[in-house]
């Protein structure tokens, strides 16, 4: 399964894994690199956040995996 991201300003559909991070170092509550530019218009789509919230494994899980190991 290839993952997609969609640019929620122009519509786009990118890889996120071919596109740089935007590496934002704004004081003024800047992403700090957590979002990624579209391609197409330059607009930041956030990736770090939401790949972290599908990464979590859930308490069973973790569960499963020690005890295989």
């Amino acid at each position: 399964m290839v993952e997609e991201l969609q640019c929620r300003l122009c519509g786009c559909r990118f890889d996120p894994k071919t596109v740089k991070s935007c590496e934002c170092g704004c004081p003024f509550g800047g992403c700090h690199g957590e979002n990624i530019r579209c391609p197409n218009c330059g607009h930041e789509v956030p990736y770090k956040k939401a790949m972290k919230n599908n990464n979590k494994k859930s308490f069973m899980q973790k569960i499963k995996e020690s005890l295989k190991a």
